[in-house]
């Protein structure tokens, strides 16, 4: 009996490895299909990032592959005059500028409703700082606008936040959401047709990792080589003589993370690690819960250039190649006639003299040359001015710069430095962020999307209550705790508009505006005191503020005790400013109305008449005095 049991155990290993082999090759064969399929991609991409860092003698041949471009005669000149960097600076530089704020809209106006959407704006707020969300935006902008498309890749990390204590001597953190930019050549879709990350069935993201890395991560021994870390091939195997691998990384292995969809077979989806030939990873999707679908990726893509019906994006260095060629060219040759002029070209009779020697030595000053007798004297050959085409054609050029890519540089414009009015540069800067604006919404939904993901992966794997640390306009720290009700809510939203609509010089300006409209004052015409606050912080001068943030800081305390005066009543301090009291106490009535007993009523509103008759009283000493 005892032989039967352990045959089956064996048969049930060798099911166990076999299906563990077939699991393997399978995802290999599957991402070598992949990787063919968006060959003709990845070369572009490369092209793309040879001409943005100023290698631009280089093309992509019959095959597929880049190769260098060689001269035709040796006297060619191959300058290369980067127009496509500086190109990419400016797009880079405005869209930096991007950086909204994301908020939560609470789902009733019911305090508790108002203080959760609070915290879960605080929640995303701490999260984006320690994942150093804007740093991780322009890296994925920078790889976008070279290859057209870039990822965010958004997990949760059990090694992340504070630490909470130790298990035989391995420490324990709280876990913590991690954003990580991730590069084109890394995504393998399973349609290269589906126009968003949501359409894809699965998706393989595929790296180089050290093999240390792998053994540190998964406990799995693999063999290590040199990798291309773009096209994730040992560099052994690198099909292309002519244009070596220069991004190699040492005793490294591509790991393949297959993301797969639930299913009918598999209803909580599967992700599948593999490298080097072994098993690291097999089990669900982590980010699916209770049958949600949305956002079982881990991935948010951000494209510069949509098109559509493809996954991939397109790239304005894309658009740019054939007039960064043609501006070299023209350069080249012009440079080439120069040299013509200046050096000469001399006419020599067969015989007459060494051609050998004055091939070797040119015309230097003061050459002497010797030639045969009675034979016809070396001369040089007219000279001719250069052709006003060569300048015509390099204007035209430089126009078509600004009318593909869609940036310029606005002040240096001989053109536009002969406007003396505000308003015409202003237009200006405006048509010339126009195009760009697109390209923000699309960076604008990446923060949106990224918080609804970190929303959700709090909501999965947050254990416990979070401490949120906040520092507000005026440098006071205060410390809040987030359970996981608390990132149950996907209502954010945008709180500022498309920052490329206006710089920040417009911004205050508007401000003035309407503070000399009058809008910002109450309705006595007076401005009040926490009205001014914000607008000295939105100006960047808090600093001057007499106040120091008191309005905020009564405010608060106002907020503190409406509980206090619901349960049992509370006398007013002799610190309080009556005029926020009043408006603090009154929007909790009005918010709580409903669940508000008759009794719990009249203490509030015993509390808030106290608050007016102060007031009354302290008018009535003001007029007083006037009339003495």
């Amino acid at each position: 009996m005892q032989k039967q049991v352990n045959k089956t155990s064996d048969q049930l290993e060798r099911e166990k490895r076999a299906f563990i082999k077939g699991l393997v090759a399978d995802t290999e064969s599957d991402f070598s299909r992949r990787r063919q399929e968006r060959l003709p991609l990845e070369r572009q991409w490369e092209l793309n990032l040879n001409f943005a860092t100023g290698n631009q003698y280089c093309d992509i041949d019959g095959r597929g592959e880049i190769f260098e471009q060689e001269k035709e005669f040796f006297w060619q000149t191959k300058g290369v005059f980067n127009h496509i960097a500086p190109v990419m600076e400016t797009r880079l530089a405005k869209l930096s500028r991007v950086t909204p704020k994301v908020s939560v809209r609470p789902s009733s106006d019911d305090d508790k409703d108002v203080e959760k959407a609070s915290l879960a704006e605080m929640l995303i707020g701490e999260a984006f700082k320690r994942a150093d969300v804007d740093t991780v935006v322009k890296r994925v902008t920078e790889w976008g606008e070279l290859c057209g498309t870039a990822f965010y890749k958004v997990i949760w990390n059990n090694n992340g936040g504070e630490e909470i204590g130790a298990v035989d001597g391995k420490r324990l953190y709280e876990g913590d959401v991690k954003i990580i930019p991730v590069s084109p050549f890394e995504i393998f879709p399973d349609n290269l047709y589906a126009e968003d990350v949501t359409d894809c069935s699965s998706i393989i993201h595929a790296r180089a990792l050290p093999v240390k890395e792998i053994k540190e991560r998964y406990g799995v021994d693999v063999v290590g080589q040199d990798v291309d870390v773009f096209g994730l091939t040992s560099v052994g195997n690198f099909s292309n003589s002519k244009t070596p691998a220069v991004h190699v990384m040492h005793d490294a292995v591509t790991v393949i993370e297959k993301y797969e969809k639930p299913c009918a077979e598999f209803p909580d989806g599967r992700l599948i690690v593999v490298a080097g030939g072994k098993l690291l990873y097999y089990g669900d999707l982590p980010y699916v819960k209770d049958g949600d679908l949305k956002g079982v990726f881990p991935f948010v893509k951000q494209t510069s250039v949509a098109v559509p019906g493809q996954f991939f994006g397109k790239s304005v260095v894309e658009r740019l190649i054939p007039v960064q060629r043609a501006f070299n060219a023209v350069k080249n040759r012009k440079h080439e006639f120069l040299n013509r002029l200046s050096t000469g070209i001399m006419t020599v009779e067969d015989g007459a003299i060494d051609t050998d020697d004055l091939a070797t030595d040119g015309l230097s000053p003061g050459k002497v040359i010797v030639y045969r007798q009675g034979a016809k004297a070396p001369e040089i050959m007219a000279e001719t001015n250069l052709p006003p085409s060569f300048d015509e054609e390099e204007e035209k050029l430089m126009s078509e710069f600004v009318i593909v890519s869609g940036v310029s540089d606005v002040s240096s414009s001989s053109e536009n430095a002969r406007l003396s009015s505000g308003s015409a540069l202003e237009i200006l800067i405006g048509q010339d962020n126009e195009r760009l604006t697109v390209n923000a919404e699309r960076i604008r939904n990446s923060y949106l999307e990224l918080a609804r993901h970190t929303l959700k992966l709090y909501a999965r794997f947050m254990t416990g209550v979070k401490l949120i640390k906040i520092k507000d306009v005026f440098d006071k720290t205060k410390v809040y705790y987030a359970d996981k009700s608390t990132a149950e809510v996907d209502d954010v939203y945008l709180e500022s508009e498309n920052e490329l609509f206006y710089t920040h010089e417009q911004k205050r300006e508007m401000l003035f505006k309407l503070y000399e409209s009058g809008l910002l004052a109450g309705e006595d015409g007076v401005l009040r005191a926490q009205t001014k606050e914000k607008v000295l912080s939105l100006l960047g001068y808090k600093d001057l503020d007499y106040r120091k943030g008191l309005s905020r800081l009564h405010e608060e305390k106002a907020q503190a005790e409406n509980e206090v005066i619901r349960s049992s009543g509370k006398q007013v301090d002799v610190i309080d400013d009556d005029v926020i009291h009043i408006d603090e106490h009154t929007r909790y009535v009005l918010s709580e109305y409903a669940e508000l007993t008759e009794q719990e009523k009249q203490r509030l509103f015993a509390h808030i008449s106290e608050h007016k008759q102060r007031i009354n009283v302290n008018k009535g000493a003001e007029n007083y005095g006037r009339n003495e």
